[in-house]
């Protein structure tokens, strides 16, 4: 029996190019794996269909449309989410309601303060499969 800390695997879906490199290196320099990024909602739903993430970063509007359906998807699933966009709604959809939301240029305290607050504990068992443990400190 192997039990090991896990770095926690934070989601990136955001189609500008440009910034989604940052969030993935902002992701590293706070020790954790950045997962994506993903430009397509379709994209990461099919991914989190055989994976699981311990937090998400999201932008509202991706390359195929609306990134509601991935939201819904990951609050269903207590996956912790925060909003980076440049979309300002007054009244956000539904599905990002409670959501901590960023608006670009994103304010780099306030995601690494995020990013910070997720923390993964995995535990490998042998003849089990992985099971994972969300603790927020």
């Amino acid at each position: 029996m192997t039990n090991r800390i896990a770095r926690p695997r934070i989601m990136v879906c955001e189609d500008e190019a440009l910034v989604a490199m940052g969030m993935v290196a902002l992701i590293e320099e706070c020790e954790r794996e950045a997962i994506g990024p993903f430009a397509h909602s379709r994209d990461a739903l099919l991914f989190l269909k055989r994976h699981q993430v311990d937090g998400a970063i999201l932008d509202v509007e991706l390359l195929d449309g609306a990134s509601t359906p991935l939201a819904r998807v990951l609050r269903e699933a207590e996956t912790p989410v925060i909003v980076v966009s440049g979309f300002q709604a007054k009244s956000p959809p539904p599905e990002f309601a409670g959501v901590d939301w960023l608006n670009k240029p994103v304010d780099e305290t306030q995601l690494r303060a995020f990013l910070m607050a997720i923390t993964a504990v995995e535990k490998r068992t042998a003849g089990r499969a992985n099971s994972r443990e969300l603790i927020r400190v």
